[in-house]
């Protein structure tokens, strides 16, 4: 996800971009925007109520 979406840019701004890759591959876009979440921070909570 941050090879898509780096860490400079903001959540609002990596939807934009993670929103057809999340479609492509078949993973809410909820689930895309967590991952790249928990690759910034290394936080687990970060994937609260997802599956990947």
């Amino acid at each position: 996800m941050l090879e898509v979406a780096p860490a400079h840019v903001s959540d609002i701004a990596a939807a934009d971009v993670l929103a057809p890759l999340c479609h492509e591959i078949g993973e809410p876009l909820d689930h895309g925007l967590a991952a790249r979440r928990y690759a910034l921070t290394g936080d687990r909570r970060a994937l609260h109520g997802t599956v990947l």
